[in-house]
């Protein structure tokens, strides 16, 4: 398995200045905290990097955050041969931004899930104000990588979650305008 974590800063311009910086009042110190976590995954559990639930909440990120989803199942992925299934959330409140990017792969189609793929995309602290919340920028953003062998605990886990989260997202969320290039999220409350 391997893990990866890479921080990043926003680069600074004229207008994300010192001079038009927000009052430090307005920052959110838990998010940064949280934005510096270094280790998130465990190694030879599979059942715990593809629990979205429980990611979701060591950033302290319910459900009624939920901006967009996507759920996939079974889609070939034509550079590998194999078929992948997964679940996208993003999920935004006033001071952070998460992505979360769960795929379970299989070398057939209707066959169980070998491998996984979990990624995670933490932002913090919004600089400057957005007409959509989801153009805004970040003072810090953090990437979080695992990969490895499913085991049977797992297989169950995601696909419990995969149903539960996508009726959730079906009855919480907009249908996404699927003819838009702009807007891959099959339920989404993005604006832009």
């Amino acid at each position: 398995m391997s893990q990866l974590n890479v921080n990043t800063t926003a680069s600074e311009s004229k207008e994300s200045s010192s001079l038009t910086a927000k009052p430090s009042e307005e920052i959110s110190y838990e998010a940064i905290r949280r934005a510096l976590r270094r280790s998130l995954f465990y190694r030879d559990h599979p059942q715990f990097n593809v629990n979205t639930a429980a990611l979701r909440s060591d950033f302290g990120m319910n459900l009624e955050y939920l901006t967009a989803a996507t759920f996939t199942r079974e889609e070939a992925e034509f550079n590998t041969g194999k078929y992948r299934s997964g679940i996208e959330m993003l999920l935004i409140n006033a001071h952070e931004k998460l992505l979360i990017t769960v795929y379970v792969y299989g070398p057939v189609a209707g066959s169980a899930a070998e491998t996984y793929e979990t990624r995670i995309v933490h932002s913090a602290n919004p600089i400057g104000e957005e007409e959509y919340v989801e153009n805004t920028e970040y003072q810090t953003t953090n990437v979080y990588k695992a990969e490895g062998e499913m085991n049977d605990t797992a297989r169950d886990l995601f696909w419990a979650e995969h149903g539960g989260l996508s009726r959730y997202a079906q009855q919480n969320l907009p249908l996404a305008d699927e003819y838009s290039p702009f807007c891959h999220w099959q339920f989404s409350r993005l604006k832009g």
